[in-house]
């Protein structure tokens, strides 16, 4: 059999760079197409591939005991070969505080088409910016992939808040379930619950507490809105504190989480969350921004075809649907860009 040419990836773009070869490494592995990105982050101070790039590729080729060239940080370009994915247990450690969840992230899709259950153990970041928290992960994402039938289930051992890591997770994938109907989300009927959960390390001030006093206050004062809570006390290696708030709708669902900064008041944060779920609130979208582009993959490869709403087309969201019309699927978006909106994937 003659093998498939290699799709080509002009990776040239800064924004949402990762993200695009997140997408296209998962999809690679997941259907047995390879691809060659080039000129990977061209347009970048410090073009090439980055380390956390490079970790999610490493991670993703030893799955589906890919042929790799190019892999390597600074690489200006990837050749990406994969052959079959084989269900078995796998270990990665990441260097200091790379986010560990997009590593996981890019693995569930692939392990799931394995014939048997899988699980990942990774070490790295659990709360990173710019980066899903691991508790969006566990409690919301992997809540959104499981009508698809991707079945995930992520456990945390220990978490590593930025910039020092050291947190432990692992995660069990089983094989993916079918799933026939169109998956239609663009309506989320009437809002069932608020759930918050803050969390922290080391916390001496009580800033776990005031993070969810803060959010609570404002929810009530602002629509008279209740929200129940859960408050962590996480062993890590080094201080930390997050705070995210879930919208569960009868029909979807939407997460907001913010990660504590040097000079930014616990208080300050739980207002934060409170006022990003007011903002949704507002609007009729079903799901938010973030689990939009998070849910494009996992609607393709589910085979079933379906139609997304959120509250806002990023360039994420785009980034996701041009990957996935590279690898031949017939995807788009619609809504203008930064404002409301969805995405579409055909059957």
């Amino acid at each position: 059999m003659t093998p498939r040419a290699l799709l080509p990836l002009d990776a040239s773009a800064v924004e949402a760079s990762g993200q695009q070869l997140r997408a296209a490494l998962a999809l690679s592995a997941a259907t047995g197409q390879g691809f060659e990105a080039t000129r990977i982050r061209a347009g970048s101070l410090q073009p090439g591939l980055r380390p956390d790039q490079a970790a999610v590729a490493r991670a993703v080729a030893l799955v589906c005991g890919a042929k790799v060239s190019g892999l390597f940080e600074g690489s200006p370009d990837l050749r990406f070969e994969p052959q079959a994915v084989a269900a078995g247990d796998f270990r990665f450690d990441l260097a200091t505080a790379a986010p560990l969840t997009l590593v996981l992230q890019a693995l569930a899709l692939p392990l799931a088409r394995a014939a048997l259950p899988s699980r990942a153990f990774v070490s790295g970041g659990t709360h990173v910016p710019e980066s899903p928290l691991f508790h969006y992960l566990a409690q919301h994402w992997a809540a959104a992939v499981e009508p698809l039938g991707l079945r995930c289930a992520p456990s945390l051992l220990r978490a590593g808040f930025h910039p020092r890591g050291g947190g432990e997770a692992e995660m069990t994938v089983q094989p993916w379930a079918p799933h026939d109907a169109f998956f239609a989300l663009e309506e989320r009927g009437p809002l069932l619950e608020l759930r918050g959960t803050s969390g922290g390390a080391r916390d001496r001030g009580g800033a776990v507490s005031r993070q969810r006093q803060a959010a609570e206050h404002a929810l009530w004062e602002s629509r008279r809105l209740t929200s129940t809570w859960q408050e962590l006390e996480l062993s890590a290696a080094s201080p930390g504190a997050f705070v995210m708030i879930e919208a569960v709708f009868e029909r979807s669902r939407a997460a907001f989480s913010f990660l504590g900064q040097r000079g930014v008041r616990p208080e300050a944060l739980g207002a934060r969350a409170a006022r990003a779920v007011l903002k949704f609130l507002e609007g009729e979208a079903a799901v938010d921004p973030f689990l939009a582009d998070q849910l494009a993959l996992p609607l393709a490869l589910a085979g079933c075809g379906g139609r997304i709403a959120t509250s806002e087309v990023t360039t994420h969201l785009e980034t996701v649907v041009a990957v996935l019309r590279l690898f031949g699927w017939k995807a788009e978006t619609w809504g203008r860009h930064g404002g409301p909106g969805g995405v579409e994937v055909l059957r």
